[in-house]
């Protein structure tokens, strides 16, 4: 009778305990699977608001060739009752009548502009829709690229497991002796494993991909909000377009249950620049100081000139810690440009009640107590 040898035991708890291992694995892909399944619905919802995104920015540009279209009509109107003044003497009957139509004709030239203005109203504020949306969009494409590495780095390790599972189970194999199923079970175990690996790759190359996508959402976001109305000497919002901007910007804040916080910056001593060193440097300094604050918060954060020295700007996803160290930045990254220039913020963060004039309102207060501390 043969007698039971001590490896046999630690064999049947190896076995035991590789196959605890297999039916981990088991679930482990399936929780994988899952992952990919919730990362395709994922894509496919991009998609969708990718394709949505292209619909609205369509629409706006089509809007905006139509209204271009109108507004060189009422420009040649205005040129052409101009042109006919120019070239008659006053009191010549025929310039008499000449005068009338061209009052006639800057009448309608002047509603020609009026409909352009409104409609140029429309258009901004379907691309500070689309910017909007285009935001939305690079943060979920962020998160999806974040969620398809924790897959790869779930499935390299999943990976991992089968091959020490497959070494393990060679070496028992080999010390007993055995060179049959086991050896297909070893080789089929290690296909596995590199077909792990290769998806995982795959998973790394998407999660690229879409980051890649993110950042060309942005880029289209900020375009967007090129286009839709800046004031000449800054290159930032203007007040109207602005205020169509914080607004989205609050209702996004408040669906997604975002922090945000508004800030009121006013330039110290803007009158004393203009009277002593004339408009131009008043100018300059204004620039500088759009400049500092766009270059040192985030591209689709939003900044306005609201008055001729005060600009409001808000920030998402941030405390008003992380906001005033912000400011403080601006402030470093103007004197870079404008060593004796200087600046003074109030800011205010969103809360449930909050209108845009609120929230204004109690970070305009702040910036009045900012002016009213001792500098040190």
């Amino acid at each position: 009778m043969t007698q039971p040898h001590a490896h046999d035991g630690r064999d049947a708890r190896e076995l035991a305990r590789a196959n605890t291992r297999a039916r981990r694995g088991e679930l482990e892909t399936q929780a994988l699977q899952e992952a990919d399944q919730s990362a395709a619905d994922l894509n496919q919802s991009q998609a969708d608001a990718d394709q949505t995104a292209a619909d609205a920015d369509q629409t706006a540009s089509d809007a905006d060739q139509a209204l271009a279209a109108r507004d060189q009509h009422a420009s040649d109107r205005d040129q052409a009752a101009a042109d006919w003044e120019r070239t008659h003497a006053p009191a010549d009957p025929a310039a008499i009548e000449a005068h009338e139509s061209s009052r006639l004709e800057r009448n309608e030239a002047t509603r020609q502009r009026e409909i352009t203005a409104a409609g140029r109203a429309w258009v901004t504020a379907r691309r500070i829709e689309t910017a909007t949306h285009r935001d939305d969009l690079a943060r979920l494409r962020d998160l999806t690229a974040e969620a398809r590495d924790r897959i790869a780095q779930a499935r390299d390790d999943a990976a991992a497991a089968r091959d020490r599972a497959a070494e393990l189970r060679e070496q028992r194999a080999a010390e007993s002796g055995t060179i049959d199923d086991a050896i297909l079970a070893l080789q089929r175990a290690r296909r596995s494993a590199a077909e792990t690996r290769q998806r995982a790759t795959d998973e790394r190359a998407a999660a690229a991909a879409d980051r890649r996508a993110a950042a060309d959402d942005r880029e289209h976001a900020a375009s967007d909000r090129r286009l839709g109305g800046l004031d000449e000497l800054t290159g930032v919002f203007r007040r109207g377009i602005g205020e169509l901007a914080l607004t989205h910007e609050i209702d996004r804040a408040r669906r997604l249950g975002r922090r945000f916080v508004l800030a009121v910056l006013d330039v110290d001593e803007l009158k004393d620049v203009n009277d002593h060193a004339g408009p131009t440097a008043g100018d300059a300094l204004l620039r500088d100081v759009a400049i500092a604050i766009t270059s040192t918060l985030r591209s689709y954060d939003i900044t306005v000139r609201w008055g001729g020295d005060e600009f409001v700007f808000a920030m998402s996803d941030v405390t008003l810690g992380l906001a005033a160290e912000r400011i403080a930045e601006i402030q470093r990254t103007l004197n870079a440009r404008s060593p004796a220039a200087s600046i003074s913020a109030g800011q205010a963060s969103l809360r449930d009640d909050d209108t845009l004039d609120s929230l204004i309102a109690r970070a305009d207060a702040e910036l009045y107590l900012a002016k009213r501390r001792p500098s040190t």
